[in-house]
């Protein structure tokens, strides 16, 4: 590595680790504002020491939320700061193309792409306990609230609230689908009683209404039996707990095992997919910024973070808008999961190539 290389580098990392203090300080505050008067209303725990494991428990996960934001304004500061000393025009007199000038930025950023897998792999998912049970404390009970889930048997359940301790939900609706995915009936119920014992769910107090298989016309509704009806399903409280998006920090395998067990509910297969994107996108956004802010000619530092939150913002409003859509149903997991980073990335690669050097 040549001492431009390193000076490059070794300004790119300070410019990431001022970023990373001040990003991650903001998320940090505004969760804590939002989150301040559950801590004093924590009951029968010490809440400093609740505030403390909270978010070390938390940290993995803001990191790689966070971190292709921290990466593009790092890229940013340095390509403003290098504009407003004037050491951009004597290295591209010299010889030395743009893109040569920041490979050291780039390497960076691969660095931090490769830390965002490693993180999001080993240790957000080690953590998975404390961050469960930080957050059940935090609430100061024991429910998950607007259940949706798929059993084995691709059964979708769908529920107002979940309390963990007596194992009920209230208000259920279970939608039963054959192999090839037509409706077969819809189970109402105001509460769902969870039997270990007998594997299955009682259900009472609603009715159920059966489809015709060709037209998926209602054809009959039928009462719940008084005493309750005992449905069998291998669906159990642990799987509603784990269903909560509060609670999804999963390995690879882990999403594989989901996959496995619910191959019907999409959410597996698209968090599969998305643990390959989510470090991409860090790389994505950097692509894009560098030639955009280039063109902006601007020296101005707040030009560029302006530029990088703008950039930053509409990428991830279009990879959430994905997301969703292949979580429920509406998109297929491949193409929820890496189209917005393809489409960006392909325009990022566009951008830089057609720089002028």
């Amino acid at each position: 590595m040549s001492v431009l290389d390193r000076y490059v580098f070794r300004a790119w990392i300070g410019a990431w680790v001022v970023s990373t203090a001040a990003l991650l300080g903001l998320f940090l505050l505004a969760d804590l504002v939002s989150r301040l008067d559950r801590f004093f209303e924590a009951e029968n725990v010490n809440r400093l020491a609740l505030l403390g494991r909270y978010y070390v428990a938390r940290l993995p996960v803001f990191f790689v939320k966070i971190a292709p934001m921290v990466s593009l304004c790092a890229t940013m500061l340095v390509l403003t700061r290098f504009a407003r000393s004037n050491e951009i025009l004597p290295v591209l007199v010299s010889g030395r193309s743009i893109r040569r000038f920041l490979a050291p930025a780039f390497a960076g950023v691969l660095l931090v792409s490769g830390g965002m897998f490693l993180v999001d792999e080993k240790i957000a998912p080690a953590l998975q306990d404390q961050f469960r049970e930080t957050e059940r404390q935090l609430k100061g009970d024991e429910e998950t609230e607007n259940v949706m889930v798929t059993d084995s048997q691709g059964q979708d359940w769908f529920g107002e609230t979940f309390h963990s301790r007596s194992a009920t939900m209230d208000r259920v609706l279970i939608v039963r689908m054959n192999g090839d995915f037509r409706r077969v009936s819809d189970i109402r119920a105001k509460r769902a009683e969870y039997r270990r014992s007998q594997r299955g769910w009682l259900l009472t107090e609603g009715e159920e209404t059966l489809y015709d298989l060709e037209t998926q016309k209602r054809t009959e509704t039928r009462a719940l039996p008084a005493d309750g009806l005992l449905f069998s399903s291998s669906l159990r409280p642990a799987d509603i707990e784990e269903s909560n998006p509060i609670y999804r920090i999963s390995t690879l395998r882990q999403l594989e095992k989901g996959i496995e067990r619910y191959p019907f509910e999409p959410f597996w297969r698209v968090q599969w997919h998305s643990k390959w994107t989510t470090p991409l996108s860090n790389l994505v956004l950097v692509l894009i910024g560098v030639p955009l802010i280039l063109r902006s000619g601007s020296r101005n530092v707040f030009v560029g973070v302006g530029i990088a939150l703008g950039l930053g913002v509409t990428f991830f409003l279009v990879l959430l808008a994905f997301l969703d859509a292949g979580n429920t149903g509406k998109m297929d997991p491949i193409v929820s999961a890496w189209f917005p980073v393809i489409l960006f990335g392909a325009l990022g690669v566009a951008l830089m190539d057609s720089m002028a050097t």
